[in-house]
């Protein structure tokens, strides 16, 4: 882009989605404005902008760009910095295959068990095992790689910052829920390291910990 755009992203505190641009952003080191707003009662300005009406939004000088996905995306192509896609063609679908399948199963799965209200115990039940089974197709992939810490070899890239949010939040729901990840060594020692990420814990909410299980056991009540 030939010349830097002024960059707002709007949110709202505890958005797992926007926290996944919020970590590309820190990783790219862009200047960025954070724009929250009260889902409870969306401006008129920001049902204007969000066809779903839905966040993150990221404001592009005055265009509009949504779904936390395309933005990040949007941020890696525009903007120099960390690569966070592999350079090679099919090493880049490879990651956007992943980004996929953690988005639309393992993050599907774990929302289905932050979802469900007591006496749910079906639904419950449900989630904990979409949420174990995820994670047996993600810890075979991390026993695949040639090497780590991360979920495609040595480096932090766009399939970490959909997978940390995930984390940050587990981290929490176990206060809850009780560990219900199952037995898989490998992805405990990736969400070590995501967390250890300074713009994993830069982009996390403050008091996220305390707020989201707080939130969970409102849903349990």
């Amino acid at each position: 882009m030939p010349t830097e755009p002024i960059l707002n992203l709007i949110s709202f505190d505890t958005c797992p989605y926007a926290e996944r641009s919020r970590i590309i952003l820190e990783e790219k080191e862009l200047s960025y404005k954070l724009t929250l707003i009260d889902l409870k009662d969306k401006p008129d300005w920001f049902l204007e902008i969000s066809p779903r009406g839905k966040v993150p939004v990221l404001l592009v000088d005055d265009k509009a760009i949504f779904e936390s996905v395309v933005i990040n995306e949007f941020l890696e192509e525009a903007f120099e910095g960390q690569a966070l896609l592999p350079d090679d063609v099919l090493e880049r679908a490879i990651a956007r295959s992943w980004i996929v399948y953690v988005n639309d199963v393992l993050m599907a799965a774990y929302l289905k068990v932050f979802f469900s209200k007591k006496g749910e115990d079906e639904k419950l039940a449900t989630g904990k095992k979409e949420v174990q089974g995820a994670l047996e197709k993600i810890e075979k992939h991390l026993a695949s790689r040639e090497e780590g810490p991360f979920f495609l070899g040595k480096d932090f890239g766009l399939v970490d910052a959909v997978v940390a949010p995930i984390v940050t939040r587990m981290e929490a729901s176990d206060a809850v829920f009780g560990k219900f990840s199952g037995d898989h060594p490998l992805w405990e020692e990736y969400m070590k390291t995501i967390l250890k990420m300074e713009t994993v814990q830069v982009a996390r909410a403050e008091n996220l910990t305390e707020k989201f299980t707080a939130t969970l056991e409102n849903v349990k009540a």
